[in-house]
């Protein structure tokens, strides 16, 4: 480890910030207004400040070791890439299953990795890497050396109490990204359940709508044990009696849905921060006011 652990501490934190200033200032240009960008409420991306503490912990090395920058500059743009790539792909597949939501896809850019990484990024990457190396650490390394200066005890303490507030703070965001990701994920298996149901509607036996109802519980995991209770009374019931249970169930359906729409300032806050997440509620909002137009189309013409 080339600097101690309160330094790197304190590192971690700098381009944490760093790193949430540009992706704020970027995303604010392009939305013509301020949007928080990261995960955590405070003004921090711990993602930058975990890549660059590997790039400095693995390159600051090979920056030492190689007198020729022209030698050194290929070697810490590759592995740069490298090391964030990999810091970047494992955090997007364990946010993915903490929190029930992809929260950035770059399945539309060219060479990507599942989505999770791709070409472009990476190379951008190498180049953050070359430039903190080179250009940006000296000076951070300048404005530690002048808090120690100011006092010993001063960056073990900023240390002690950024971490603090760290804690703090992932463990209120996570909370969010968990119901957030929790709703996004029901309002999808609902949107899909309220369409079932209408298509039953259509069917012409008992039968048929039985074994669709069931695919449907069966696809999106949304089986209840009055649900399986059910699944025989289904066979049973008669035709018109099993459409007005239907039509109750898809006016159940959609409370529950527009009940589910109501978001907090702080799952908006999220759902700004990031477009992939927004992306994902456009689209449910597309199909749930798809689905109430259906509804309501079947509401007239049973009532006629």
């Amino acid at each position: 480890m080339p600097y101690s652990l309160v330094d790197m501490t304190l590192y971690f934190f700098i381009y944490s910030f760093c790193g949430w200033l540009m992706e704020t200032v970027l995303c604010s240009i392009r939305e013509h207004r301020f949007i928080n960008r990261g995960f955590l409420n405070g003004p921090l991306c711990p993602i930058y400040g975990c890549g660059i503490l590997l790039i400095l912990t693995f390159l600051l090395p090979v920056r030492d070791s190689i007198p020729r920058a022209e030698a050194a500059v290929p070697v810490i743009f590759l592995a740069g890439a490298v090391l964030a790539s990999a810091v970047e792909y494992f955090t997007s597949w364990a946010m993915e299953k903490l929190f029930h939501a992809r929260w950035w896809d770059y399945s539309k850019h060219r060479f990507n990795l599942n989505g999770r990484i791709c070409l472009s990024i990476s190379a951008a990457w190498g180049l953050l890497a070359t430039v903190f190396v080179y250009q940006i650490q000296p000076h951070f390394e300048s404005l530690i050396a002048w808090l120690y200066r100011l006092s010993s005890w001063l960056p073990p303490i900023m240390a002690a109490v950024l971490l603090a507030a760290l804690a703090v703070d992932t463990v209120i965001s996570a909370r969010i990204a968990r119901t957030l990701g929790n709703k996004l994920e029901q309002l999808d298996k609902l949107g899909e359940l309220i369409r079932a149901h209408l298509e039953s509607l259509s069917l012409p036996s008992p039968e048929d709508i039985a074994l669709r109802l069931e695919n449907a519980y069966d696809q999106y995991e949304a089986r209840r044990r009055t649900e399986r209770e059910k699944r025989a009374a289904w066979r049973d019931m008669a035709r018109e009696d099993l459409t007005v249970w239907l039509r109750t169930r898809i006016r159940l359906l959609k409370t529950k849905t527009d009940s589910l729409q109501q978001w907090r300032f702080s799952q908006l806050r999220l759902l700004r921060a990031f477009p992939h997440l927004k992306e994902i509620q456009n689209r449910l909002n597309s199909s749930s006011q798809a689905l109430d137009e259906e509804v309501t189309n079947d509401e007239e013409r049973h009532s006629v």
